[in-house]
């Protein structure tokens, strides 16, 4: 069971990796038809527009690259936790307001327009993404164990300690 689940997680990194370089690409080589996208959303004003069109392709560029890379995966997939529930925020507002704008999620092109369908795929990766990390921060065995305090200590003898700190220095 336990090699099941380190192949979940193994495709579900790989997938999520792939996904997040694949929808950062389009983003990074035409920001400005990024920034159009944002702004379809009408959630932001014109300076936190230009800070979301700048920051967010290369976070998702960042966190693909250690997703598939096999680095700093825990942060990885809290990032991509992260980046689905606002994108479900957001997506869930521009449906409810009845918006006709294209995601913005793999090109800047006009194509892939938001529907309840791009809703449900937000809702999908988002979960994935919390049970890898589930499985993969929370769920983990611990492999390392944190000192226990004065447990060095306890292993020594009388002698070798240290004093303590309520212990006066005699010399003699």
């Amino acid at each position: 069971m336990e090699r099941v689940i380190a192949g979940f997680v193994l495709v579900v990194r790989l997938g999520l990796g792939f996904m997040f370089i694949m929808s950062s690409v389009p983003k990074i080589q035409q920001p400005y038809q990024f920034l159009g996208s944002i702004y379809g959303y009408e959630l932001v004003g014109p300076k936190m527009g230009v800070l979301v069109a700048m920051v967010l392709p290369w976070v998702e560029l960042f966190t693909g690259v250690c997703l598939v890379g096999g680095v700093f995966v825990g942060g990885a997939l809290l990032a991509s936790i992260g980046m689905g529930v606002l994108f479900m925020f957001v997506l869930a507002s521009a449906l409810y307001r009845h918006l006709d704008i294209s995601c913005g999620c793999f090109s800047n092109a006009g194509a892939g327009k938001i529907s309840y369908l791009t809703l449900i795929r937000a809702i999908v990766i988002t979960l994935v993404s919390a049970a890898a990390y589930a499985r993969t921060i929370l769920l983990a065995p611990r492999e390392w164990q944190p000192p226990v305090i004065g447990a060095k200590l306890r292993e020594q003898p009388e002698a070798q300690r240290p004093p303590s700190h309520g212990a006066l220095l005699v010399q003699e």
